[in-house]
C-alpha cells in the first residue's frame, strides 16, 4: 500500500511542478540518454578473451535519477553496473566487459545495451523510460599451435635412417590444417640450408585441426648419406611449414646427433684427414719390424708354394 501511495505522491509533484512552468520547460519530463562505442574485437586466442566497451548516459531532464543497466550479450559473458545515479543535466560513464568462451566462433555478434530510469527525485518512477544501444562484437579467428620433438638423437653410422617423433597441440576457434616439418642444422655453421647428401624421406606431417582442443604425433625419417668426408654434427628441429627456417640450434626442443663418416671392415675410415697407418695406430718405429714380419711370411708362404710344386713333378 505505501509503495503504490508513493507512486501515486510523484506523479502529482511531477504534475504540479509542469504546471508551474513554461510551455517549453514543461516538455522536460524524466528522459535518459545512452550512448555506447559502436563495435569491439575479442581475440578468444588470448588469455583474457575479453573487450571492454565504454558507455555513457545523459540525463537531460530536471530531476535527479536513478537508472538501470541491462545487458543482452546472446552466447557472450557480460558484466556493467546494475544501476546508477545521474543527476539532473549531468552525465555518467560506465564500462561494459565482454566474454567470450575459449572455441567462440570467429563472426560478428549483435550485443545492447539498455539504461532504464527507475527513480526519479529518489522516489520509484514505474514505467520509466528507457533507452538502447547496439554494439557489433567480432569474434576474432585464431590457429595456435606448437610442436614438442621427441626424445632421441645420438650417434649414427653415414647411410642409417633417422626416425623423430614430435608431438602437435593446437588450440583454435575454426577448422583447419597446418603442416611441420623436420629441419636439421649443422653445428657451428650458421645457415639455414638443408645438409647436401641428407634426406627428408617421410615428407612433410599434416595436422587436421578441429574446433577446440587438437593433439596429434608427428613422425619423420631422414637419410643420412654415406659419403661424408667427416663426422657431421648438428640438431634436428621441428618447425611449421612457412616459418623461417632457423640457422643455430635452440637450447631446447631440439635433438643433437652426430653422424660418423663411413669406415672400412677394418675400422678404416674413407676419405679423413688420417693416412691409413695413423688409423690403424702403427708408428714409425714399429714400421721396420712389421715390414720384416711380413717380408718373412712371404718368404715362408713362397717356400711352401715351390715345395709343393716340386714334390707334384717328382710324382
Amino acid at each position: 500500500m505505501s509503495r503504490v501511495v508513493s507512486v501515486v505522491c510523484t506523479m502529482l509533484i511531477l504534475a504540479t511542478m509542469l504546471n508551474s512552468i513554461t510551455p517549453v520547460s514543461a516538455q522536460l519530463l524524466p528522459e535518459i540518454i545512452i550512448t555506447c562505442e559502436d563495435e569491439g574485437e575479442i581475440d578468444s586466442g588470448s588469455v583474457t578473451r575479453n573487450v571492454i566497451i565504454e558507455c555513457t548516459v545523459e540525463n537531460p531532464s530536471m530531476f535527479s535519477e536513478q537508472v538501470t543497466i541491462q545487458v543482452q550479450a546472446g552466447e557472450l559473458d557480460s558484466s556493467a553496473p546494475e544501476s546508477m545515479t545521474v543527476a539532473a543535466g549531468e552525465s555518467l560513464e560506465f564500462d561494459v566487459l565482454f566474454r567470450s568462451d575459449e572455441a567462440e566462433e570467429p563472426g560478428e555478434m549483435e550485443v545492447n545495451v539498455t539504461a532504464t530510469v527507475n527513480q526519479v527525485n529518489g522516489l520509484p518512477y514505474p514505467l520509466g523510460p528507457s533507452d538502447s544501444e547496439e554494439i557489433i562484437i567480432t569474434i576474432i579467428e585464431y590457429m595456435n599451435c606448437n610442436s614438442e620433438i621427441g626424445q632421441g638423437g645420438g650417434t649414427f653410422d653415414g647411410g642409417d635412417e633417422i626416425s623423430i617423433s614430435a608431438a602437435v597441440n593446437c588450440n583454435s576457434n575454426k577448422e583447419g590444417e597446418v603442416s611441420y616439418q623436420v629441419h636439421l642444422i649443422k653445428k657451428n655453421m650458421g645457415s639455414s640450408s638443408w645438409p647436401s647428401g641428407f634426406e627428408n624421406i617421410g615428407g612433410n606431417c599434416d595436422v587436421e585441426i578441429d574446433i577446440g582442443d587438437t593433439g596429434e604425433n608427428c613422425n619423420f625419417i631422414i637419410g643420412t648419406p654415406d659419403n661424408l668426408d667427416s663426422d657431421w654434427e648438428g640438431c634436428i628441429v621441428i618447425i611449421e611449414v612457412g616459418d623461417i627456417r632457423p640457422n643455430s640450434c635452440p637450447n631446447s626442443n631440439k635433438v643433437d646427433i652426430k653422424i660418423k663418416k663411413k669406415s672400412t671392415s677394418l675400422g678404416i675410415e674413407l676419405g679423413g684427414n688420417e693416412s691409413i697407418i695413423e688409423q690403424l695406430g702403427i708408428t714409425e718405429e714399429q714400421l721396420p719390424v712389421i715390414g720384416g714380419i711380413l717380408g718373412i711370411v712371404v718368404v715362408i708362404f713362397g717356400g711352401l708354394i715351390y715345395y709343393r710344386r716340386k714334390n707334384r713333378e717328382y710324382e
